[in-house]
């Protein structure tokens, strides 16, 4: 799950819990690497760092990959992919770049700045 480097990536943006909001960056949605998931990549919105999250089918509380979301009593439900894409849109990410921020806590579960947010749009990685 590593990646190479981003140039612009602020190392020295100290750690801070911050929602972002919703960001209009792009992030591109591919199959977990982990066993059967999904796997979302992008930029921090706030230290500029390459984050990667990976999301197991069936993980209680995310709503991807599990049927919380779509009740049965509904008629129809949305085709696997576009369940997939609104669990994502709605759920909030954290930054995963990877580096020790400033005055990171021993104890957060996410190494990276502290950073949380909704995605605005998702590509899959062959660019649909």
């Amino acid at each position: 799950m590593s990646e190479a480097p981003r140039i612009d990536h602020d190392h020295g943006t100290p750690y801070r819990e911050t929602y972002m909001g919703v960001v209009g960056d792009v992030f591109v949605r591919r199959a977990a690497e982990g066993g059967p998931g999904l796997r979302i990549e992008g930029t921090c919105p706030r230290c500029r760092g390459g984050t990667v999250s990976e999301y197991p089918y069936g993980l209680a509380g995310t709503g991807t990959g599990t049927k919380e979301l779509f009740p049965r009593w509904r008629r129809t439900e949305p085709a696997p992919a576009q369940s997939e894409e609104a669990a994502l849109l709605h759920e909030v990410h954290y930054c995963e770049c990877g580096h020790p921020h400033p005055e990171l806590p021993a104890d957060v579960p996410f190494v990276g700045c502290g950073a949380s947010w909704r995605v605005a749009a998702l590509s899959t990685a062959d660019g649909r």
